[in-house]
């Protein structure tokens, strides 16, 4: 399945090459991220942290106000607020096509659909999973713009370090983030 999706990223993201003026950009912010897991062999799992990420694109207005970019990214770093069987993550990277709509000539309202491989430290795994997300995106200047995003992840099943079964991962993450568009 996550060839399946790396694939229909791949497609989908050369598209964003037909766009009239498509431009690279590079971006970082920070968030907040909430994992959890249905069970952990003692019950319900959970971290909440302060991941840091980073990312690069390439995207622009493909027809009109239909805006269309590939991007590709990861979170080091995670901070921990809380932690309860082990969630943590030490790092993710992943690709995305954010299709998007222009709600006026400096603000873009996009969505996220990508795949994720993100490293659970705790539990000792690698996990993949498929990630949707919503987003707001505003100029402050011609080439910095401000993103606002909530993404969701879930995550394939794995069984633990301790032999513990996880299921069902998840995870909600809040970012909010600068963007510098290179003309």
């Amino acid at each position: 399945m996550l060839k399946k999706i790396l694939l229909a990223i791949a497609v989908l993201a050369s598209t964003a090459a037909m766009a009239a003026d498509p431009a690279p950009y590079v971006g970082a912010g920070l968030g907040i991220v909430n994992n959890t897991s249905s069970d952990a062999g003692n019950g319900s799992a959970f971290f909440r942290g302060v991941p840091f990420n980073a990312f690069v694109g390439y995207g622009g207005v493909v027809n009109q106000a239909l805006y269309l970019a590939g991007e590709v990214g990861g979170t080091v770093g995670t901070g921990e607020i809380s932690n309860h069987y082990g969630l943590k993550t030490t790092y993710s990277y992943g690709a995305s096509v954010l299709p998007g709509f222009m709600l006026s000539d400096h603000t873009l309202a996009f969505a996220r659909v990508g795949a994720v491989k993100t490293r659970f430290s705790n539990q000792d795994k690698t996990a993949s999973g498929g990630q949707f997300g919503l987003g707001l995106q505003t100029s402050l200047t011609p080439e910095l713009d401000l993103r606002g995003e909530y993404d969701f992840t879930a995550y394939n099943s794995f069984t633990s370090s301790g032999n513990d079964r996880i299921s069902s991962p998840r995870s909600d993450a809040f970012n909010l983030g600068v963007v510098y568009k290179f003309d």
